[in-house]
């Protein structure tokens, strides 16, 4: 063999190598995504980039869930997920699901007309709170309604007596004994 045939093979073959060495040092990126638990449970996901269609890529999450990419229906906590690829990379990532706190939802506007339609003011949520207490004043500051402990709808009267059309304010405490966990806003009554 000739001196510059087994140069172009050393070449070719080093060129090889450094062809299977960048193969061999791919490069992932993970990202992870949890969603807080609030008036449902929380979730939790992981995206894996970088990889190729013959990469061989396996979950394993805390909660035993396995070959899934999002896990859901979780409490606040810690959870983990540890990813396989190919088998030469393992990798363990951490996610935690926070508790948010699930606020009520108030309509703005209700219309007690009695055409059964928005006869009643919504107010969503509040089973999550069994000390709640909901106080609605009108524009003088004269209490017109209030309810604790569990949600009846208002129908727009205050002692079996209409209350006149237009804009109340309401204060909603969480916890009847924690006047500093509320919410407060207004709600217009359209006849």
């Amino acid at each position: 063999m000739s001196t510059g045939f087994l140069k172009q093979l050393s070449a070719t073959f080093i060129l090889f190598l450094c062809l299977f060495s960048v193969k061999a040092q791919a490069t992932y990126t993970f990202e992870i995504s949890s969603k807080s638990e609030d008036c449902t449970k929380g979730a939790a996901g992981i995206q894996v980039a970088g990889t190729t269609a013959t990469d061989v890529v396996t979950y394993n999450w805390s909660t035993g869930q396995t070959g899934v990419t999002s896990i859901s229906n979780l409490d606040a906590g810690d959870y983990n997920v540890q990813i396989n690829i190919n088998g030469t990379l393992d990798t363990t990532i951490a996610v935690k699901v926070e508790k948010d706190k699930c606020k009520v939802a108030m309509s703005n506007h209700f219309t007690p007309n009695s055409d059964a339609y928005n006869d009643t003011w919504s107010v969503g949520n509040t089973h999550y709170y069994p000390k709640f207490e909901l106080y609605v004043f009108n524009k003088w500051g004269q209490q017109v309604y209030s309810q604790r402990g569990k949600y009846e709808p208002w129908d727009g009267k205050w002692n079996g007596v209409n209350v006149p059309d237009g804009t109340y304010y309401y204060v909603f405490y969480y916890d009847g004994g924690n006047k500093r966990d509320l919410e407060k806003g207004d709600v217009t009554i359209l006849r």
